[in-house]
């Protein structure tokens, strides 16, 4: 379940962009949300973290599929106990 959603999330990584990237980017997609306090254990994760607000807007599209990845992958599994 939950590495067969990690792949199919790694396929909408923008180019060159590292999956943490795109979950970031994707967090500061909505209107909500002012900030994000993402972990990191070295320098270079925290710069590759900081990256991820320059990054162009994820499209319509690859929002629509990150739903559809939760909605198949996840959702089923979790989202009862929220």
């Amino acid at each position: 379940m939950g590495l067969d959603a990690v792949e199919d999330l790694r396929k909408l990584r923008p180019a060159g962009a590292t999956l943490s990237q795109l979950a970031l980017r994707w967090i500061l997609m909505f209107p909500e949300v002012t900030c994000t306090i993402p972990g990191a254990k070295t320098a270079d994760q925290a710069r590759e973290n900081a990256a991820a607000a320059s990054l162009p807007p994820l499209s319509a599209s690859t929002m629509a599929a990150v739903k559809d990845i939760y909605d198949r992958r996840i959702r089923p599994h979790v989202h009862e106990s929220w």
